[in-house]
């Protein structure tokens, strides 16, 4: 008994063609950073955190058990393309606080670090927990947010996005990277 193969039904082939469509975009951007996740990459010498504004912040899409909003100061954003980091100044505001923290991010390998933290508007202090860690599966609200910035505009796929106006636009847009 032979069986007659069926051709693919219309969802499969426009699955595979937005597939390899995917694949045709993101390789590009993907070759430019594919060192930069090398056992021995180095980080860039870091600038001491800019001076930031609270009437200046975007919020940052939080979930809405947290207590804190979250805002970032789009003129601290800083891109270096040949390190692949991605550095802002990032303000949580609570009933009672408003707390700085200056970190980076590295859209390659998905991680985040915090450079130095300023407790109400004090001086800033260097951060005693200086690696980078994974910014997926933070428990806590308080580190969620390098996740939610990267999903909503600072990296584009495993690349930092090209410029800081382009990070600024899709902040404020919310479009989402898939990546993350």
């Amino acid at each position: 008994m032979s069986r007659r193969l069926r051709p693919p039904g219309r969802r499969a082939w426009l699955a595979c063609l937005l597939a390899a469509c995917a694949g045709l975009f993101s390789a590009p951007g993907a070759a430019q950073y594919a060192d930069l996740d090398r056992a021995d990459w180095q980080e860039d010498p870091v600038p001491p955190p800019p001076a930031y504004s609270l009437e200046r912040l975007l919020e940052i899409d939080m979930p809405k058990t947290a207590s804190v909003r979250m805002g970032i100061d789009p003129q601290t954003l800083s891109v270096n393309h040949q390190s692949g980091v991605v550095r802002y100044v990032v303000v949580a505001r609570g009933t009672s606080a408003v707390n700085a923290s200056y970190e980076g991010i590295r859209c390659t390998t998905g991680e985040f670090r915090v450079y130095a933290r300023q407790v109400q508007g004090g001086e800033w202090t260097p951060s005693t927990d200086s690696g980078w860690k994974s910014m997926r599966g933070q428990s806590s609200v308080l580190v969620q947010h390098p996740l939610r910035l990267a999903r909503d505009g600072l990296c584009l796929g495993p690349s930092a996005r090209q410029t800081v106006s382009e990070m600024v636009r899709e902040l404020k847009t919310g479009n989402r990277s898939l990546y993350y």
